[in-house]
């Protein structure tokens, strides 16, 4: 199946949006232990580091306002909620952060960057 066919609208909470850029980031937790007299350093792997997501995105439209404004109480909601990602599926994450911005010039369109990090299961 090609990526377009897997390509999906985007939706954080149930509020939707229109994105076509995104990063992913990850990798691995681990501890370096440098020790006297010694030129090697030891590493300790601690574990997956939590995948984070920054997902450029926008809503859009002559009432773009109340896609702007859902999406605003969407993002700082309390606890994790559920990201439809276009390229990833769905997830369940935390926000970290977001901003959004506006112009005259561009009428009509409200920005957004918005960083999320998985949510895993209580410990």
């Amino acid at each position: 199946m090609s990526w377009r066919e897997q390509f999906q609208p985007g939706s954080f909470r149930g509020a939707a949006f229109r994105t076509q850029f995104h990063e992913r980031s990850g990798g691995r937790r681990v501890a370096v232990h440098e020790f006297p007299s010694r030129d090697e350093p030891v590493v300790e792997d601690l574990g997956r580091r939590a995948r984070q997501f920054t997902i450029d995105c926008h809503v859009i439209g002559s009432d773009y306002t109340a896609a702007r404004d859902e999406l605003i109480d969407a993002l700082e909601g309390e606890g994790p909620g559920l990201l439809v990602h276009p390229w990833y599926g769905r997830m369940m994450v935390s926000v970290l952060d977001y901003t959004s911005s506006e112009s005259t010039e561009d009428g009509g369109v409200g920005w957004f960057q918005v960083t999320f990090i998985e949510a895993g299961l209580p410990a």
